[in-house]
């Protein structure tokens, strides 16, 4: 596909998910609040119905070739998708999130305030059971997540908080890994692998590689507190070592790659 046309494509692509996740909410959510018997059957709902918009969007971006991405995912064996789990990933590139809960139904994140508040999601994310990020210094996320899976809800966190650097990781941050102990529900590590840098931060949409970004998804051994003979702190740092070990090997590929590459263009 010539790039100038995977540019094209890419932009109409979040052209669809910006001005038309409004019209998922105008539309339908009335409709399930009217026959909805409570407030949290309501979320439960509108959750479902987000979760099968990502999946949509997921299958688009791949039938258009923009992405190479699995369709399905499963969780590893002995993690029950029905029951809360803290699901840990790295952060490569903005649509990430998408395909994450695209994948895992019923999976949830930590939304920043900005987006709750904002014109385009705000009705749309409110009427999920997505959690609220923190609007202010001093507010107790551990203790919200906590609290959000003891309602039954899994959740997905990025220990960096914001998107991957092309060359390392960011420092991990151990609310989520402090959550799940606090909780007593399984933590998954999720590694997620793109074999060109693709959307990452402050890369614009137009920035399209040439090459279609392969996703995959792989996991680490699931962590149960329960049974967890190492304290979260540890758990946490043992976790970053072995996400920067992988991801290493991810930037090593990449370098590779390219001159070889290159290589080939001057032969």
């Amino acid at each position: 596909m010539p790039r100038w046309l995977r540019i094209v494509l890419t932009g109409w692509c979040f052209f669809l998910f910006f001005f038309g996740s409004p019209v998922i909410p105008l539309l339908v959510f009335p409709w399930m609040r009217l026959t909805s018997r409570d407030e949290e059957t309501y979320r439960g709902r509108c959750t479902h119905w987000l979760h099968r918009g990502t999946r949509f969007f997921t299958r688009l971006i791949t039938f258009y070739r923009l992405v190479d991405a699995p369709r399905e995912v499963s969780l590893p064996r002995g993690v029950d998708p029905s029951k809360p789990y803290v699901l840990v990933s790295n952060h490569p590139s903005l649509i990430d999130v998408v395909l994450s809960l695209g994948w895992f139904e019923g999976l949830t994140c930590v939304v920043k305030g900005s987006l709750m508040r904002s014109a385009a999601f705000g009705h749309l994310l409110r009427s999920t059971n997505y959690l609220p990020g923190p609007t202010g210094e001093g507010e107790d996320v551990c203790g919200a997540i906590v609290a959000h899976l003891r309602k039954g809800h899994p959740i997905m966190v990025f220990p960096e908080g914001t998107r991957s650097l092309a060359d390392r990781l960011h420092r991990f941050r151990r609310g989520a890994v402090e959550a799940a102990f606090e909780a007593g529900v399984p933590i998954v590590p999720m590694y997620l692998d793109v074999t060109v840098p693709f959307l990452m931060k402050g890369a614009p949409f137009w920035r399209a590689p040439h090459e279609s970004p392969v996703y995959r998804a792989e996991f680490f051994e699931v962590i149960d507190p329960r049974t967890e003979t190492r304290d979260a702190r540890q758990v946490n740092a043992d976790l970053q070592e072995r996400y920067r070990a992988r991801y290493a090997q991810t930037v090593s590929r990449r370098g590779i790659e390219a001159a070889q590459s290159m290589v080939a263009v001057h032969t």
